[in-house]
C-alpha cells in the first residue's frame, strides 16, 4: 500500500533534519577521534563517510523498497571509501614527496639540495664528514640570503634520504630570520645561518631564558640599491647614513635630478634591517613612513625597479641576496666611498661595508652531530662553500668574532 503523500513530506523533512544531525554527529565523532589516535585528518574521512552511510540506510529502512536502497546504499558507501583511500594515499604520498616552501624571499627549488639541477655551490670531491641514518642530524635553518649556502652543506654531509625541506620531521628548514630566531629560541632548530639578532629577538630569548651563541661563518657585503635610471651612481657611506636620518631628501643634493628620496626599510627583527641599524652606528635612524616598509626583501627590490611609480626610491640587501639570487637588472647597486660591491671587492675585503653572519645557536645546546657539524664548516672544505657562494670565509682577515 502507497504511503500517504503528506506522510511522505513529513517523513522526508524529518529524515532530512535526522541526516544532518547525524552527519554533524559523525563529523565531531571523526575530529576527536582523530585527534585522540594523533591521525591525519583526511583518515578521519572514513568515519564520517561511516556516519553518513550509515544515517542514510537507516533513515530509508521506513520506505517501500528498503532491500534496493540498502544495496544500492552500500554500493555506494563502498565507492566513497574507495575514493577516500585513494585520496588518503595519494595525497599522503605527496606530503612525502613535495617541497613545502616557505618561499618569501627567494625561490627555493632552485636551491634545493639532492638536486643535480641545483644552483648550489659544491666540491669537487666528497666531504670528510657525512652524517649516517641514525645520526641525530641537527636541525639548520637560515635566513634568505644564506639558503643556499646551507642546501650546499645539508647535501655535502647529509644523508640524501632525509624528508624534503620544511617536512615536520626534516632536518632541512627554511624560515628566514625572524621566524628563524623564533624556532631556535624555542628549541625547534639546532643551527640558525644568519646575522646577529636585534634587539626584539634578543628580549625574547631572555624572557625565554636562552643565551645565543655565535660561531662567525664569514662576511658578506651590506648594498644600497636604485633604479637604474637612477643617473647617481656612487655615495659614500655618509651621504647613506645622513639619507637614513632624513638629513638628505631630495637627488639633486647628490647630484641627481630633483626628485624626492624615497627610503625603503624593512620591518623589525629582518636580517637586512638589523644590518641597516647597525651601520647607522650613532646616527639616528628615521622613523620611515608605513608605505615604505616591506617586509619582504624582494619587496624591496620590485618597489626600487618599478620607476614609474617609485621614482627616486632606494632600498637595502646583501649583495649575494640581490646581485646572485633575485638578479633584476632594474635596479643597480651603489659604488659606496667609490668602491664597487662584486665578490672580488667583498671577499678581498675593500668594500667598506661588510658584516659578519654566523652559525647559532642555543648556549649549552651541542651534541656530537652539532659539533661535527659546526667544526666542518668551519674547515677548509666548508670555507670553500662559503667562498663559492660568493662570501669572505671566515678565516678572511676582515672576518670579526
Amino acid at each position: 500500500m502507497d504511503r500517504n503523500p503528506l506522510s511522505a513530506a513529513l517523513w522526508a523533512a524529518v529524515s532530512a533534519v535526522l541526516l544532518g544531525l547525524l552527519a554533524f554527529a559523525g563529523f565531531l565523532f571523526a575530529m576527536i577521534f582523530g585527534r585522540f589516535l594523533e591521525l591525519n585528518l583526511y583518515y578521519c574521512s572514513f568515519v564520517l563517510i561511516a556516519a553518513l552511510g550509515v544515517a542514510a540506510i537507516g533513515l530509508a529502512l521506513p520506505f517501500r523498497k528498503p532491500r534496493r536502497f540498502t544495496l544500492l546504499g552500500a554500493l555506494a558507501l563502498l565507492l566513497a571509501w574507495a575514493v577516500a583511500l585513494c585520496s588518503c594515499i595519494g595525497y599522503n604520498a605527496y606530503l612525502d614527496s613535495i617541497i613545502v616552501v616557505d618561499n618569501s624571499n627567494i625561490d627555493t627549488s632552485l636551491y634545493l639540495a639532492f638536486r643535480p639541477e641545483s644552483q648550489i655551490p659544491r666540491l669537487k670531491k666528497e666531504a670528510s664528514l657525512r652524517f649516517r641514518q641514525g645520526d641525530d642530524l641537527p636541525a639548520v635553518d637560515g635566513a634568505a640570503a644564506f639558503f643556499p649556502l646551507y642546501s650546499a652543506f645539508v647535501e655535502a654531509t647529509y644523508p640524501s634520504d632525509i624528508p624534503a625541506l620544511n617536512h615536520p620531521d626534516s632536518p632541512y628548514q627554511y624560515h628566514n630570520t625572524v621566524r628563524g630566531y623564533e624556532r631556535l629560541i624555542y628549541g625547534e632548530t639546532d643551527i640558525l645561518f644568519a646575522f646577529a639578532p636585534d634587539a626584539q629577538q634578543k628580549e625574547l630569548a631572555d624572557l625565554e631564558g636562552v643565551e645565543f651563541e655565535f660561531i662567525p661563518l664569514g662576511l658578506e657585503g651590506f648594498v644600497f640599491f636604485t633604479n637604474v635610471k637612477n643617473p647617481v651612481d656612487d655615495l659614500t657611506a655618509e651621504q647613506i647614513r645622513r639619507i637614513y636620518a632624513g638629513e638628505i631628501t631630495d637627488w639633486k643634493e647628490l647630484g641627481g635630478e630633483d626628485t624626492k628620496i624615497l627610503p625603503y626599510q624593512r620591518n623589525s627583527g629582518s636580517g637586512s634591517q638589523t644590518a641597516l641599524v647597525e651601520f647607522m652606528g650613532e646616527t639616528p635612524l628615521m622613523k620611515a613612513p608605513g608605505e615604505l616598509v616591506n617586509s619582504l626583501m624582494w619587496g624591496i627590490i620590485e618597489e626600487v625597479a618599478d620607476y614609474h611609480n617609485h621614482r627616486g626610491a632606494m632600498g637595502f640587501s646583501f649583495r649575494q641576496y640581490a646581485d646572485g639570487i633575485v638578479q633584476n637588472r632594474n635596479i643597480k647597486l651603489f659604488r659606496v666611498n667609490g668602491v664597487t660591491p662584486t665578490v672580488e671587492n667583498v671577499q678581498n675585503g675593500t668594500y667598506p661595508i661588510l658584516m659578519p653572519f654566523y652559525m647559532v645557536l642555543r648556549k649549552g645546546a651541542h651534541t656530537r652531530e652539532v659539533n661535527a657539524f659546526l667544526d666542518w664548516a668551519r674547515s677548509e672544505e666548508g670555507q670553500t662553500l662559503v667562498k663559492a657562494a660568493g662570501y669572505a670565509p671566515a678565516w678572511s682577515d676582515r672576518a670579526d668574532a
